[in-house]
């Protein structure tokens, strides 16, 4: 082979390789801990997973199932993922070092909120509510309320007991007046409200979640207020943000409502190298619309959205991001 033909071909081999370990230095495999596998929280980790290979050819996100918040909070810290989804207020509790944490762990920053638009509920039977006036969870003292919260330990049991705790109501106050809490999952607390065993059932849920729809098929339904101080101790205290219900967001709906809502975001450890996460970042806003069509109640999520936390610093790899990109 004349030299030449030999040293143009060394150059290219040189080239090509040159080329190939950019690209695999390029490419990222993560695990991002989330919560059931077929719930909300899997279908954005697979458009996590999209955004990621659109924005570079190679990389990955594998999601791994998880009990939610609270445990992917220690999965991360212990080396199991690389990313985890949350509720803000969950990451706070853990920033506190409130149970069901021992000490405050503190070693993870946010990258982008990935919905906020989950308000808190209070669904109560309307029968119920005309008996003892109740318009307001300030309207719960003294009444023998059978009230339905998410499972203990989870995020919105936590909220619903620190808001009435708020006003001077607690739960033991409740059972005192011939109430009832009752810990229980969507499922089991539609059945109770259907069948006249809770008169009331609050949770963190998406405006027209099917099970409030069931239940309004069986029993006429209110959704009670809550008072403007408690929801700015919420937002104080557990990171939750100020949410109105529209007037009409259900046929038997006529007033607006004031709440609060939780807000679920993606966090990644402090110790995380600003382009990493820079470049996980700007993964997400260049290719946002495969997070908005995971689900149709994605659909408002913008980049606004995704930097708008206050309760929680982001990571300042995620920061640059946003600059870079005008945000």
């Amino acid at each position: 082979m004349p030299n030449s033909i030999l040293k143009s071909a060394v150059v290219v081999a040189g080239i090509v390789a040159a080329s190939l370990s950019a690209s695999a230095a390029k490419a990222e495999n993560y695990t991002l801990c989330g919560a059931s596998p077929g719930g909300l929280w899997a279908l954005l980790g697979a458009g996590i997973d999209t955004a990621v290979k659109k924005e570079e050819p190679g990389s990955a996100v594998t999601y791994q199932t998880s009990s939610g918040g609270f445990a992917n909070i220690v999965q991360m810290a212990q080396g199991n993922c690389d990313m985890s989804i949350v509720h803000l207020g969950e990451a706070v509790i853990a920033s506190k070092g409130e149970p069901p944490f021992q000490e405050p762990m503190q070693d993870f920053a946010v990258v982008a909120v990935l919905y906020n638009w989950a308000p808190m509920q209070w669904l109560m039977n309307d029968k119920f509510a005309e008996e003892h006036n109740i318009n307001s969870i300030a309207d719960f003292k003294g009444a023998p309320v059978n009230l339905i919260v998410n499972k203990k330990g989870i995020l919105p049991s936590i909220l619903a007991e620190a808001s009435l705790k708020k006003l001077g109501i607690s739960f033991s106050d409740i059972e005192a007046n011939g109430g009832s809490i009752q810990y229980q999952g969507s499922q089991t607390a539609e059945e109770l409200m259907k069948d006249g065993r809770g008169d009331v059932w609050t949770n963190a849920m998406f405006i027209g979640t099917g099970s409030i729809g069931s239940i309004a098929e069986s029993v006429n339904l209110r959704l009670l207020s809550v008072p403007d101080d408690v929801i700015d101790y919420m937002s104080e205290t557990y990171g939750s943000v100020p949410y109105t219900i529209p007037a009409g967001s259900y046929d038997w709906q006529k007033k607006e409502i004031k709440t609060y809502g939780a807000q679920a975001a993606l966090i990644v450890p402090k110790s995380d190298s600003p382009e990493k996460v820079e470049k996980l970042t700007k993964a997400l806003l260049d290719h946002i619309a495969e997070l908005q069509n995971v689900h149709s109640s994605m659909k408002a999520l913008t980049p606004e959205i995704m930097q708008s936390a206050k309760s929680l610093p982001y990571h300042e790899g995620a920061l640059a991001a946003y600059k870079s990109a005008g945000q």
